[in-house]
């Protein structure tokens, strides 16, 4: 089906006799189920698909890139934003650019069998398992929440002869929990994506949700510390690696020259080692092939501490004279960002327990209010919403306020443990981590 759209519009730009375009369309499909307390209150259906057209200009050595997106396929709006978007190219330039070519594709599963086949079904089963779950609960309560399971349909299409087709499937939930003891009301509220349905695991997930929500009645202030010593989990580390290792590992860095990372030079501990992996199995950002049509693939970043190799997408491959990593990420309005796809860190020796037993007195922090490190500094500081504080050992008790301050460079030549233990996060498959000096205040 997706197929036709695609033709439709392709149609009309041939027709035009335009020479150099591109056609990235998306079909969603996703199937809600929206929770009021712990009954199933509103369930829903959503259908919407855009597309972007992206036509070249060339002139002497330079491009003028023009792009739009659109929503609807009445041949009219397909005309009006063909003709924008031909206009837009012929007023603007950048450097020389050029669509990839033809290549050939890894093959990869990005969907799952059982979601494609029956969405519904596989939906009111995972909803089941979830209501089964908070029903269970004790001493916590839940408010408001949701469910849904995506279908997209992706399609690229371009003048060079690339036609090329996906599907993906992914999961999402947001769930409100509250707790109320002695006048106190404490709540823990995630959302979260997931490639795999075994991702879920639902009855560990929320019995963790529950003793979050639980502990943070009983939470104290952190103490003070200048040089504290910070466990993350995996879900923490996305928010403070990916950002900033995408960033300086991009050819994009390095050609605007603000680059941190060096090829062939320290960037972080000797203990960690971290792939972009386009490929990697059950990664979010999988595919066979990037926002451009360039085949992705599993590139060394760093290994043993040592920066390898940097991450390209079509225009920065051109301005290197190389290829392209098939880095080139097709954002919310259509352009292409020279980024990573999916990060893996490759595990350590030690058990999460172990590392615990490791630290004499620290913390181990599991949410923060808000954390984004600057991309270019690499620094950082937010407020601590739920953690533990450790001592000889052991998790004494929960924390909660105060703030963290560090900043990520120095976390990366800072890492003192990497737990055998390993979970994705959206597009990251991480370990937990140990990291020395950071600095904790209240």
């Amino acid at each position: 089906m997706s197929n036709d759209k695609v033709e439709l519009i392709e149609n009309r730009l041939t027709s035009r006799k335009i020479e150099e375009y591109e056609i990235f369309f998306i079909d969603r499909n996703a199937y809600e189920s929206i929770f009021l307390k712990d009954q199933v209150d509103i369930k829903r259906e959503v259908n919407d698909l855009e597309y972007f057209i992206r036509i070249l200009s060339q002139r002497e050595n330079q491009t003028g890139i023009g792009i739009i997106k659109g929503n609807s396929l009445d041949p009219k709006e397909i005309e009006r934003n063909i003709d924008i978007c031909v206009s837009l190219s012929k007023n603007n330039e950048s450097f020389e650019y050029f669509f990839p070519e033809k290549n050939l594709i890894p093959t990869i599963s990005i969907a799952d069998k059982k979601i494609i086949q029956d969405p519904l079904g596989v939906k009111e089963d995972l909803v089941e398992e979830l209501t089964t779950q908070i029903k269970q609960l004790k001493h916590v309560f839940p408010t408001f929440g949701r469910f849904r399971v995506h279908v997209d349909q992706i399609s690229l299409r371009n003048s060079n002869g690339i036609d090329l087709d996906a599907i993906k499937t992914y999961l999402f939930i947001e769930f409100s929990l509250k707790a109320q003891q002695k006048g106190k009301l404490s709540e823990f509220w995630p959302f979260l994506f997931f490639k795999e349905r075994k991702h879920l695991d639902l009855r560990k997930r929320v019995e963790k949700w529950a003793k979050i929500t639980s502990d943070t009645l009983i939470a104290k202030p952190p103490k003070s510390n200048s040089n504290a010593i910070v466990i993350f989990p995996p879900s923490v580390l996305r928010d403070a690696f990916n950002s900033i290792i995408g960033f300086h590992s991009a050819g994009r860095a390095y050609h605007e020259k603000i680059t941190k990372f060096d090829v062939g030079k320290k960037v972080a501990s000797e203990n960690i080692t971290i792939f972009d992996d386009g490929l990697l199995k059950e990664g979010f950002n999988s595919n066979g092939w990037d926002g451009e049509g360039n085949p992705r693939q599993r590139t060394e970043i760093i290994n043993g501490g040592i920066f390898q190799k940097r991450l390209l997408d079509q225009k920065y491959a051109i301005l290197g004279d190389t290829k392209p990593t098939g880095n080139g990420n097709r954002s919310a309005d259509g352009t292409i960002i020279n980024g990573i796809s999916n990060l893996e860190i490759l595990p350590g020796d030690l058990s999460l327990n172990e590392i615990i037993s490791n630290v004499q007195e620290g913390f181990y922090i599991e949410k923060f209010s808000w954390l984004n490190p600057s991309e270019l500094t690499g620094n950082f500081g937010a407020e601590i919403r739920n953690g533990y504080y450790i001592k000889n050992g052991e998790f004494q008790h929960p924390i909660k306020g105060g703030n963290l301050n560090g900043n990520v460079f120095d976390m990366l030549n800072n890492c003192q443990f990497i737990s055998k233990e390993r979970e994705f996060s959206v597009n990251s498959l991480f370990p937990y981590m140990c990291f020395k000096n950071l600095n904790v205040s209240y």
